[in-house]
């Protein structure tokens, strides 16, 4: 770090000065209380609610003259939202880049095309979003496609799920990569039938073309932040957990607080994978929270365990239903992984574990018990995705008090694809979300962009329905493990606060909170569940300024 800002108090606090006050009336405030679950009228004065009842004339008895009045004609308003899981700077260079979600394999590489034609030779050419799943045949891309349409740049599409990447013979040649280049640990070169390269590096196999990438430097990845912010307050969130900061990217948020551009809430987890806890500790960091306002706390480690079920890179106890012989991989022995968390249990350091396959989440709950055992207390550790468990290994992490952090919204992708991957025994524990919260659980929730949409009300709409955008399956994938509307809202409230020992200070409207909440057009709590996904956010209020305005 360029400075030692983050590390040690006294820390700096710019911004406007307070605002005059914020009046609200006329509105159906769904509050997340139970003693008083609705309202009509909320007072904000500065960054916190004063009131939240029925009595306008309390409320206003509360506020300068000067206090803004909204008058919000019976529209709905609810907390703001809180995304578990996002990769926000990430998000935005998504927002920047190629998008290639949802096009076929012909519109991608017409897309590629032009794309090259406007570049100087040699110059990247970097996307993300394909999905070979929705292709006909549901083969892997290859480089030669690649190759016909951009022969002169190096170029790397990362699929959907970022745990494959597709790129040209270009991207080889820089990378040193041949036929004879052999699987690196936790990875996979896909090859054909003769044992050729076909273009697609699975897992760490990514990682020898992706870090020949030039890295963006300091003013993208601040055009990045502020690009990721308009989209996320315009879904009406809030907060957000960064899962996976870097230094760098810690830096550039710094600055963008101090600058007064940078509003959303932000909760980092230092990426493992790349040692930045290590190195945030050892420049003198500790455990900060809510630092620029309420703004801005690095009080966790994010660890990458596994893969995904997309790219057949999650780790599974037993073989892919559909590729006998292979249980896809890991990135950390045992005792690597206990290192990481017991340094983090030291520095009293959050934990956030990637583990989509059932192996990966069986070597993290037995990591995580010797930990705990040893250093009991209130950890609120938390398991990101959870989309595979056996039974044993669902008892243990309630037992633990773990959380699972899922990502309804990426069930829309996988219903098409996971029982194919699984078959249909392993299922019955896979996305279960009912069976979490039936067993004495909770959950959280988010979107792992740019791997999925940030809509929030995307993910509330496939928790309710079990079904993708289109529909389908009419019935919902595997109805019985539906959550209900309160439920699907307070994984991106109440629930999501508390992962984060926050729950006093919001994801739930009352005096003494942050005044931070959104206005809507239509009730996700009562209007039929197929609008769920098309709720419209009218105005974000983030620490009683409106952030986000819709014309």
């Amino acid at each position: 770090m360029s400075s030692n800002r983050l590390y040690t108090p006294p820390f700096p606090e710019p911004g406007p000065a307070e605002p005059a006050g914020l009046l609200v009336f006329n509105a159906r405030i769904h509050t997340l209380r139970p003693d008083t679950p609705t309202a009509s009228v909320m007072a904000a004065r500065g960054a916190e609610l004063v009131y939240v009842g029925d009595d306008r004339r309390k409320a206003a008895a509360l506020l300068p003259p000067r206090a803004v009045k909204l008058d919000l004609e019976g529209r709905p308003v609810i907390p703001g939202l809180i995304d578990g899981h996002a990769h926000v700077v990430s998000e935005g260079l998504r927002l920047a880049e190629l998008i290639l979600l949802d096009k076929s394999r012909a519109e991608i590489l017409a897309l590629i095309g032009r794309e090259a034609a406007t570049r100087p030779p040699g110059d990247w050419i970097v996307g993300q979003g394909w999905n070979q799943e929705h292709w006909p045949g549901q083969d892997w891309p290859t480089k030669e496609e690649l190759d016909a349409v951009a022969p002169h740049h190096p170029v790397a599409m990362d699929r959907v799920d970022k745990h494959s990447t597709w790129v040209n013979s270009e991207a080889l040649r820089r990378a040193g990569l041949t036929d004879q280049s052999p699987d690196p640990p936790g990875g996979e070169f896909v090859r054909d039938p003769a044992g050729r390269l076909k273009g697609v590096l699975v897992g760490q196999a990514m990682w020898a073309v992706k870090d020949l990438i030039p890295p963006p430097d300091e003013r993208r990845l601040h055009q990045a932040l502020l690009r990721a912010q308009a989209e996320m307050l315009g879904f009406g969130l809030t907060s957000v957990m960064e899962a996976g900061a870097t230094l760098k990217k810690l830096e550039v948020m710094e600055k963008a607080y101090q600058d007064g551009e940078l509003k959303l809430r932000i909760r980092a987890m230092l990426l493992a994978r790349e040692k930045q806890d290590e190195a945030y500790l050892a420049a003198g960091g500790r455990r900060v929270d809510g630092l620029f306002g309420e703004r801005l706390s690095i009080n966790g480690v994010k660890i990458h365990s596994d893969g995904s079920l997309g790219s057949r890179s999650a780790w599974l106890y037993r073989d892919y239903a559909d590729r006998p012989g292979h249980r896809g991989g890991h990135n950390y022995s045992d005792q690597e992984l206990l290192a990481i968390l017991e340094r983090a249990r030291a520095h009293d350091l959050g934990v956030s574990i990637h583990v989509i396959g059932d192996a990966a989440v069986g070597q993290a709950v037995a990591a995580m018990e010797r930990v705990l055992r040893k250093r009991p207390g209130d950890h609120r550790w938390r398991l990101e995705h959870f989309q595979v468990v056996t039974e044993r290994d669902l008892e243990l992490t309630l037992a633990l008090k773990l959380i699972p952090s899922i990502q309804s919204v990426g069930l829309m992708s996988d219903l098409e694809m996971a029982e194919d991957r699984l078959g249909p025994k392993r299922l019955k524990l896979s996305y279960a979300w009912r069976e979490i919260l039936n067993r004495g659980g909770i959950l959280v929730n988010g979107s792992d962009a740019p791997v999925e949409s940030a809509n929030p009300f995307w993910g509330m709409y496939a928790a309710v329905t079990r079904r993708n955008l289109a529909g389908r399956p009419p019935g919902g994938w595997r109805p019985e493990e539906r959550l209900t509307r309160e439920e699907a809202l307070k994984t991106y409230t109440t629930w999501a606060a508390w992962s984060e020992f926050n729950e006093h200070r919001k994801g739930s409207l009352a005096a003494g909170m942050l005044a931070d909440f959104i206005v809507l057009d239509r009730d996700p709590l009562v209007c039929p569940e197929e609008e769920i996904k098309d709720t419209q956010v009218l105005l974000t209020i983030l620490g009683g300024e409106i952030v986000h305005p819709r014309a």
